[in-house]
């Protein structure tokens, strides 16, 4: 399969985001190809294709779809036909009207949910699935104030409990937050830093 295909694949949805980092990682003909690509929209800080590819999260709805996006950018330079997948623009949008701030959706977490109740109307699921984050991602009392983006843990497929946060900053040179989790199957805790 070469480089083009690779990337038509994904972007077409044929590939799981997955399985498309691990080609990006691997695949030399992917490297070189998306290190050539360097004239890219103003919102992308890093020098080409291929470091911004590398330096995304393939959980985050929002991160697939600007790279899905950016690829078809470059299949339309390459004057390669191709049909972009919508599942992952249409599981961002929808995640934007129904995630908290506070929060960032796993993209399998999502598309789970999604799966599980696709016999709903739109307006139905978008209510659904409110509720069910809401009844998923337990806070003890408040929501967490994340100092960066949210890094709610996750363990075997359930959302841990939060319990609290706590201000280190007396430890750190820098403003500097723990996060606590707590495992109900599991019985233990979890501690997240933020730093910045």
């Amino acid at each position: 399969m070469t480089a083009i295909d690779i990337i038509k694949k994904f972007v077409e949805g044929s590939i799981s985001p997955k399985d498309f980092e691990q080609k990006v990682y691997e695949d030399s003909a992917v490297e070189a190809l998306l290190k050539g690509e360097i004239n890219l929209p103003a919102y992308v800080a890093e020098p080409d294709l291929y470091t911004y590819a590398i330096s995304q999260d393939y959980q985050s709805l929002e991160c697939i779809y600007n790279l899905q996006t950016l690829l078809s950018d470059v299949l339309n330079k390459k004057s390669v036909a191709h049909t972009v997948e919508k599942k992952y623009e249409n599981l961002f949008n929808l995640t934007l009207k129904v995630q908290p701030k506070w929060l960032s959706l796993p993209s399998d977490y999502l598309s789970q949910l999604i799966e599980d109740q696709k016999n709903l109307s739109p307006k139905a699921l978008q209510a659904w699935l409110k509720e069910k984050i809401k009844t998923d991602f337990r806070c003890l009392k408040t929501p967490p104030k994340w100092l960066q983006s949210p890094q709610w843990p996750v363990e075997d497929g359930k959302p841990m409990i939060f319990v609290g946060q706590l201000d280190i900053s007396e430890l750190s040179h820098d403003n500097a937050q723990a996060y606590l989790f707590f495992d109900d199957a599991k019985k233990t805790f979890r501690t997240i830093t933020q730093v910045c």
